[in-house]
């Protein structure tokens, strides 16, 4: 049997879940607003070419989480403003990699359907 949740199909063959894949989205150039929308996918490539306001749209109704693999152009210090329903841990934004040409991964989960998300810089700083 297999179930389809936000853009991933997950097989469950009643031994449990035995295979997962998430569907990636390559959102390119950033701009100064873009925009995830969990309806295409739950692994989310992008490049900060701009000062950028992040939004998220059509997060399922339920839980729901997806990954940003977020790198940097070739100018550094670029800021990043999150949706406001975005919680980081200590209520307070991680410290992001700004050096030009480097990536950050960070993960986002919501358990309401996106009205709140709870935020981690995951993986920091690779070349």
């Amino acid at each position: 049997m297999a179930f389809k949740i936000a853009g991933s199909t997950i097989v469950d063959d009643n031994r449990g879940i035995r295979s997962y894949s998430d569907t990636a989205v390559v959102v390119g150039n950033t701009g100064a607003t873009p925009d995830l929308d969990l309806s295409l996918g739950n692994s989310f490539t992008a490049t900060l070419n701009q000062n950028a306001t992040f939004t998220f749209s059509n997060a399922p109704t339920g839980v729901c989480s997806f990954t940003l693999i977020l790198s940097n152009d070739g100018t550094p210090d670029r800021t990043i403003t999150w949706p406001v329903s975005v919680e980081f841990p200590n209520g307070t934004t991680p410290e992001r990699t700004t050096t030009a040409s480097r990536t950050d991964v960070y993960t986002f989960l919501t358990v309401d359907g996106g009205t709140n998300w709870y935020g981690q810089l995951s993986l920091y700083n690779f070349a």
